[in-house]
């Protein structure tokens, strides 16, 4: 689901709510006219009086419109006394801003940005672990701080999750930079990625996240199925673009030109795109098409994670 559907339906919920409201009250007050002939009175009163003001002020005399203006207080005031003993209560609204319609001063309402954006985490949590994988949760001390063939694992980390948070900080949909992530399984790839997008979701981004495998396979069954390339689209336009476990699809001719179309065209826009793979890049090169690789390596700033599996350790732990 993209970050729009969520605002879409946060939309719809609020304006269906208000509707309903207003429906009840609306209900309400017409029993109480039928109930109450005072009540039934007065908005007759009031009806006729509202007409008769309109031609007084055209006529100019000030002190017969006086008259009439305190005579439509005292029975605005009459009847809402009317209707608070009735126990039919104003509508409440969640947000005095826009009043529940969802829109203020012509654009979204904040309120319907905050509610999209805790949707939208809501959404992406039954895919991914994005509530427990934040800045705060990661855990630096899980790599040994020893050299080790590729480098020391403990200052390496230290400074991708220094990267990954002063992204998140300076990050610009339109200049910041594609990040490649490499390493074994269970390093962190995901959990400091999602910690990006959760980052951003809060900020307003639109930032989709998806596994290689799901993504491409959506794609492809839209394509050939549905003749609609709905995914393919938003993948490419939306401000940040996560690919989690690149490798672990079925890399077909379709999946390498799929690909290649996805990382082209975001670069080209100038539009960033975060990166994960098992893969080495050896295999990169292997697997897919120079066009691919050439890009992947050449255009994004590779970052490979060090250490031991830290899935193993904590079980290992318990």
């Amino acid at each position: 689901m993209t970050r729009k559907e969520c605002y879409n339906i946060c939309l719809e919920n609020k304006q269906s709510l208000l509707s309903r409201q207003i429906a009840a009250r609306e209900s309400a007050l017409s029993r109480l006219e039928e109930n109450n002939p005072r009540f039934a009175e007065i908005k007759r009163l009031m009806s006729t009086l509202g007409a008769k003001i309109a031609i007084t002020a055209i006529s100019g005399d000030r002190g017969k419109l006086k008259d009439m203006e305190k005579t439509l207080f005292e029975l605005s005031k009459e009847k809402k006394e009317i209707i608070k003993s009735a126990g039919i209560e104003e509508i409440k609204y969640d947000c005095e801003k826009c009043r529940d319609t969802g829109y203020y001063g012509g654009k979204v309402c904040d309120c319907i940005k905050t509610a999209a954006t805790k949707f939208y985490i809501t959404e992406l949590s039954k895919i991914a672990p994005v509530e427990s994988c934040r800045f705060e949760t990661f855990d630096l001390s899980f790599y040994p701080d020893t050299e080790t063939e590729g480098g020391n694992p403990k200052k390496r980390m230290t400074a991708i999750f220094k990267l990954c948070k002063e992204y998140t900080i300076k990050f610009n949909p339109l200049s910041s930079e594609s990040l490649l992530f490499t390493g074994n399984t269970g390093l962190g790839k995901t959990h400091l990625s999602l910690a990006i997008a959760y980052e951003l979701l809060l900020k307003g981004y639109n930032v989709i996240y998806g596994s290689a495998y799901n993504m491409f396979a959506k794609m492809e069954s839209e394509h050939f199925g549905e003749h609609s390339d709905k995914a393919y689209l938003e993948a490419v336009d939306c401000d940040l673009l996560i690919i989690d476990d690149l490798g672990g699809e079925f890399v077909s001719p379709y999946i390498q030109s799929l690909v290649y179309n996805i990382v082209n065209t975001r670069l080209l826009a100038r539009k960033p795109t975060i990166i994960n793979t098992n893969l080495s890049m050896a295999e990169i090169n292997r697997i897919y098409t120079p066009r691919v690789a050439s890009r992947l390596l050449g255009e994004y700033n590779a970052k490979r994670f060090l250490g031991n599996d830290i899935r193993q350790q904590k079980s290992a732990a318990r």
